[in-house]
């Protein structure tokens, strides 16, 4: 498949298309002090083994801290199939709604 970058102002859309999900790969405590509305907590160091789930999604959307861990994440799925958007510069770089 393929891995793309993707800005903050398409999320969104992505996300009202209806087949996208926002994966934030952060640690829980990260999460919970701040994430983009509507994403799901997955972190990267037992994301593995909850990474099937996603098979249901066209676009997975990978956000982390700064943007490099979801990179490399995004391309290890990418290869196993899976068409990911990394949000460039993760949720340091994010400006948009946080819940």
């Amino acid at each position: 498949m393929s891995l793309d970058f993707i800005s903050q102002k398409e999320v969104f859309n992505y996300i009202q298309q209806g087949d996208a999900v926002v994966i934030d790969i952060r640690d829980r405590e990260s999460f919970q002090k701040g994430h983009i509305p509507g994403a799901f907590s997955m972190p990267y160091d037992s994301f593995d083994e909850k990474a099937p789930i996603l098979r249901k999604y066209g676009t997975i959307i990978l956000c982390c801290e700064h943007g490099a861990t979801s990179l490399l994440l995004g391309r290890r799925l990418s290869e196993n199939g899976y068409h990911i958007l990394s949000i460039g510069g993760g949720m340091e770089a994010w400006r948009g709604p946080v819940v």
